[in-house]
């Protein structure tokens, strides 16, 4: 399992394979990106330890960073 930190991390080939979609090819299906076996997100995982959350997060705009600490505050709530 990818645990995605502050900093970046690099990715073994491995670990590309097991987290990229089927045959390395990108799809959309009626408006949905990668919609097969978790696919989407496991792509989503493999970026995020790659780049590292930190950088991430300063390629969001403000109203999406103001967003992501409301989502976070109600989960860590839980």
């Amino acid at each position: 399992m990818l645990i995605p930190m502050k900093e970046a991390q690099r990715v073994d080939f491995t670990t590309y394979e097991e987290y990229t979609s089927a045959e390395n090819k990108l799809e959309l299906v009626e408006g949905t990106f990668l919609p097969f076996n978790n696919e989407r997100q496991k792509m989503i995982m493999l970026c995020l330890y790659n780049m590292g959350i930190s950088a991430f997060i300063s390629l969001l705009p403000q109203e999406s960073k103001e967003e992501l600490f409301h989502l976070i505050q109600q989960d860590l709530k839980k």
